[in-house]
């Protein structure tokens, strides 16, 4: 795959296809339920849970980064089990722009995000300096001040538990007028170690 000169990246734990259509069909029912455009929602297919994001990077840098980062993490971590938790928003309810699921166990993709950081950082990039925050996101909002929020209390989010995930994906993103595009550039596997249950 060629690469234009600079890129936005990110690393993140995709999800089994099953959990998207459940979420997927869960993101339907808000969006129906909302009768807004001031939110747009995220489709199925582009469910995540990002760990590190680099809005700039050099694409001939992304190799390095892979290395490094494959360093850090296929050493330490084995596969995980994720569940899905209550619906929040972001920053905070106050101020909302982001409407997501609260991700389960934080500790442990605090860690991973933490790793996945020093690798980035010994490849000469920064990383954001904001506390981790393990989310999912459902939606963002394009003009908080137009969008009614009381409609997702009416909606049951589907109780998602024990979600494995054995990878941290490298994805490319690519803005565009519909929602951003992204493209798996590469896969590093999180089970080299035995599990301990």
């Amino acid at each position: 795959m060629t690469l234009p000169p600079v890129i936005r990246i990110f690393f993140a734990l995709d999800l089994p296809a099953d959990t998207k259509e459940s979420l997927g069909r869960y993101i339907g029912t808000l969006k129906k339920k909302s009768k807004s455009h001031a939110i747009r929602w995220t489709k199925p297919e582009n469910l995540h849970i990002t760990l590190q994001f680099l809005p700039e990077v050099q694409s001939e840098h992304v190799t390095k980064l892979i290395t490094n980062v494959r360093a850090q993490v296929e050493s330490t971590f084995t596969h995980m089990m994720l569940g899905l938790g209550h619906v929040q928003l972001f920053p905070n309810p106050y101020r909302p722009r982001v409407i997501v699921l609260e991700v389960m166990p934080q500790d442990q993709l605090s860690m991973l995000a933490s790793e996945i950081g020093k690798g980035i950082q010994s490849a000469n990039y920064e990383i954001e300096t904001r506390p981790f925050r393990a989310h999912l996101t459902l939606g963002r909002i394009k003009q908080p001040q137009d969008a009614n929020l009381s409609f997702l209390n009416e909606v049951l989010a589907p109780d998602i538990k024990n979600i494995r995930v054995d990878e941290v994906v490298l994805f490319r993103s690519e803005p565009q007028p519909e929602g951003s595009k992204y493209t798996s550039l590469e896969r590093i596997t999180l089970s080299r170690l035995q599990s301990v249950s």
